[in-house]
């Protein structure tokens, strides 16, 4: 995946059981794609509960949050409560496994699941933005929303 292309489409499950097809944003608003790691750790926690408090923010320019990580369903139902119901989706790329994120080629083989990264599509379906990070104190949300703020 480079920027300029066409953002690949998918469909699975929220932490809810509710499908999300990329497809059904297109023309409609813009998409974050946060990957992370793991559920229930440090950085990944960091990393959503950094884009809950943001999340007005984004709203405000037209972009819905979706966090990915290829953890099974009832864990990001889990993971979710435990932060206090995010207010965007957090979807299960497990089954199978890490697909998603290997279309996203952002999987990590010798760990078993996705790398932390961020992708921006824009209401055309087409990736403006890429950036892999190792540590998720690294994700700079004021640079994401001045990338959106450009996209309007």
């Amino acid at each position: 995946m480079e920027i300029g292309s066409p953002a690949f489409n998918f469909e699975i499950p929220d932490q809810h059981g509710h499908i999300h097809k990329l497809s059904d944003y297109a023309g409609k608003t813009n998409v974050l794609l946060s990957f992370h790691i793991y559920s229930f750790t440090k950085g990944c926690t960091n990393q959503m509960t950094g884009f809950r408090a943001a999340y007005p923010k984004f709203k405000e320019l037209n972009t819905e949050i979706l966090g990915i990580s290829c953890d099974a369903q009832p864990t990001q139902t889990a993971y979710s409560t435990s932060l206090g119901n995010l207010p965007y989706p957090v979807l299960s790329d497990f089954h199978p496994k890490g697909q998603i994120s290997k279309e996203y080629e952002i999987y990590n083989e010798d760990r078993g699941a996705s790398n932390r990264g961020i992708f921006i599509i824009d209401i055309n379906g087409i990736i403006q933005y890429i950036e892999i990070y190792s540590r998720a104190e690294d994700i700079n949300i004021d640079h994401l929303l001045l990338v959106l703020k450009k996209l309007s």
